[in-house]
Order: structure tokens, then sequence, then C-alpha cells
């Protein structure tokens, strides 16, 4: 019998990042450019919505941790993702705001990018085929990006003849020799992108599969319109998925915490629910772009997870926060859904100094809580005694807390089958 082909426990995805660079040669920041395939320097693209999702949730933590965060991040965006307000999930303070508008704008799109720029978020907009964009278009741009590829010496000037006296930085991208800085540098050019400079340099990550589901419950939660962070939080809670990389969003200097991040709930405090809101939107639509199966370790952490917050929820870890041993039991298995070392994944998490002991320290107070746990999952029953023993725990509680936590989990993965 041929044996059953096992999905993966994560995808993989593909993004470039290519540098833009200033005219004292300094680089001014990067642009994520979607990719569908590892080593190659153009993408096919099915669908522009989904491309622009998968840099901006997946890429924009990826590139983070390979530059200095300091740096402005470039991402194109379609109309219809701006007129959603999908880039409000990205932090304003590096996001530049890019569009290619190849028709007259409509008022609705005019109102969207100006709101964007009132909340400081750059707007770059391109040219088309040598076309100045829009006179409404120009008023709004912080940033004109002009396609030099193919142009002749004269058909730039005459782009820049009409944009050189707006107020706005002008990006020149496709530069691929020398000359070509020299003239575009004459005529004002300030911003410079192009294989004559650098090559675009694909990054490679991995994350969490999970169930479609799932993530029309977080979708339907937060578009309620009376939503609330305790009901966030529960349907964040469910899919370790977008826990592992909200937690990373989050870890990215453009954010600049300076504390750990304790919980779920502490997490959406730190970024705010409006915030919140749109970055899961962009999440969610990369995820459901995507099939998949509830695999059996997801279900295992959401019943350790369970287990150990309603164990502080019966009183037996009265000093403990229920939220943080949800996050902590979850996690224990991330490891292993990943496939990637622990040290590694912890490194791109901004976790409570208790939770990550608690992980690589066996000894540690959350560290005997995860052997509990696994001691429950062998049945060994000489372990779990000795345990609660140690720990001051009631073993009835234990057995009921543990019974609850199997249900839940159950249930759960049930209804996001």
């Amino acid at each position: 019998m041929t044996s059953p082909i096992k999905e993966p426990l994560f995808e993989y995805f593909f993004v470039a990042k290519q540098p833009i660079f200033n005219n004292v040669g300094e680089i001014w920041g990067y642009e994520l450019l979607y990719r569908n395939e590892s080593g190659k320097q153009h993408a096919e693209i099915q669908n522009h919505d989904i491309a622009t999702l998968c840099v901006a949730t997946f890429g924009f933590a990826q590139a983070q941790e390979f530059c200095d965060q300091s740096k402005k991040i470039a991402i194109n965006f379609t109309e219809k993702l701006i007129l959603d307000g999908a880039p409000r999930g990205l932090p304003p303070e590096v996001t530049v705001v890019e569009i290619k508008v190849e028709n007259p704008p409509n008022k609705s799109l005019i109102e969207a990018l100006r709101s964007l720029k009132e909340e400081k978020y750059r707007i770059a907009i391109e040219t088309h085929g040598g076309q100045v964009p829009h006179d409404a278009l120009l008023a709004i741009a912080d940033i004109i990006k002009i396609d030099t590829a193919g142009k002749t010496e004269s058909a730039l000037e005459e782009i820049f003849l009409t944009v050189g006296a707006i107020d706005c930085m002008k990006l020149a991208k496709k530069v691929d020799c020398r000359k070509s800085v020299e003239q575009l540098r004459a005529l004002g050019c300030d911003l410079y992108q192009g294989f004559f400079f650098a090559k675009p340099v694909n990054l490679r990550g991995r994350t969490l599969k999970s169930t479609q589901v799932s993530k029309l419950r977080i979708l339907q939660t937060i578009e309620q319109p009376d939503v609330d962070v305790q009901s966030i939080k529960e349907s964040i809670k469910a899919d370790p998925s977008i826990t592992y990389r909200l937690m990373h969003f989050l870890n990215s200097a453009a954010f600049g915490f300076q504390v750990k991040i304790e919980s779920v709930a502490h997490a959406i405090r730190m970024i705010g629910i409006k915030r919140l809101k749109y970055w899961l939107r962009m999440a969610v639509m990369v995820d459901l772009n995507v099939q998949g199966n509830t695999p059996e370790l997801y279900v295992m952490g959401l019943n350790r997870g369970r287990f150990l917050e309603e164990l502080v929820e019966q009183g037996q870890m009265a000093s403990l926060n229920p939220d943080s041993m949800f996050l902590f039991g979850m996690l224990s298995l991330i490891e292993a859904m990943l496939e990637v070392p622990l040290d590694t994944i912890i490194g791109n998490l901004p976790l409570s100094d208790d939770i990550q002991s608690g992980l690589f320290d066996p000894d540690s107070t959350y560290g005997k809580y995860l052997k509990l746990v696994i001691a429950l999952e062998n049945a060994n029953a000489s372990m779990i005694e000795a345990l609660c023993r140690e720990m001051g725990i009631d073993q009835k509680a234990v057995a009921a807390c543990y019974s609850h936590a199997i249900a839940w989990a159950y249930q759960m993965s049930q209804a996001m089958q």
C-alpha cells in the first residue's frame, strides 16, 4: 500500500529586496518584490492582490531581519488594497506606499492616498509609459518614481522638465549604467534603483500552514462593529500561524518596542486594535489562498496552551498569567512545526524571559509545567504525581483541566476542518 503524502507543516514564501540609493551612494531604503520561486529575478503573478499581501505580511518582517531597520521599506500596493486600507497594517515611520496608476484616478483613491499621507506614510507615484501622473496624484506624492528603461536622454529630460518643480523626491528605477546615473543626477534625481547598483536579493522564509475556516473566523470577528480586545484575542489564540507572525512582526525594530511581549492580549495592546485589524486582514487573505489541513501538532499546541491556561484559571498557578501560559503552551511545539532550530525561532519573537526560559530550561518554573504537560501526553503516572507534589498542584484538578483541554482542542480542530 502506498503511504499517503504527508502535508508539510509550513509554506515557503519568496520575497526579493532591492536597495534604493541616494546621491551620496548610501542605501536610503529597499523595495520588496514578490517572487513565486527562489532564485528568479522576475515573478509570474497570477493575483496581484495576493502577491502584495505576501510581500506586506511575510516579506516585511523577513526583510527587517537583514537590514538596518531605520531604512525605508517600499511596497507596491494595488488600488483595491489601498482602498481597503491594507497599508495601515505596517508602521508608517518606515513604509513607502507605491502605486502605479494607468488611468486618471478616481476620487476615492485620491482620498485614500491623502489619508495615508496624513498618517505619515510616504506615497510613491510611478509614471506609466513615460506619462507624467495626474495632477491630483502629483499633489500627494512624496516620491515620483520614473521608469528609465528604454528612455532616450531627450525623453528623460522632458519628464524631469515636467516633474522637476514638484516638491517631492524623484526616484529613477531600472538604472543600468553609470552614464545614466550622471545624467539623472544632473536632471535633479534624488534616488536610484537598478541593476547598475544592485540586483534584487531573494529572501526565503517559512511560515506555518493553517486552516481556511479559522481564517474566516478571524475575518468575521474583526469586522464586527463592536469587536473588543477579548474577541480578537480569542480568534488569534486559536491559530498558531497568525500568533507566530504577529509576534515576529511586533519584534521588528520599526516599532521600537522596548518591552517583552507577555501574551497575545499584551501584543494587541501594544499594536492597537486599529492597526492590528489591518494587519490581520492582510495575513488572513494570504492564508486563505493556501490549501492545507489541520496538522496533529497544531491540535497538540492548542491542547497544551488551553491546559496551562485553565490550570491558572482554576487557581493552581495563582501567581501566573493565564494568557502567558496559553502562549507558552502553544509555542512549546513551534520548533517541530517550523522544522527550524528553537533558538532561531525565539530570536524572532519578543517573548518574556519566563517564557523563553521555559522553552530552553526544563528546571525553570515554566519548564516544569511543560514537563507536566509532556508527562500527561505520555501517560507517565509517576512523573505526573512527582511534579504535582513538587509544584503543589492538585492531581484531580490536573486531570479535570487536561480533560477539558483535550475536549476544547478537539472541538476547535473539528470546527476548522
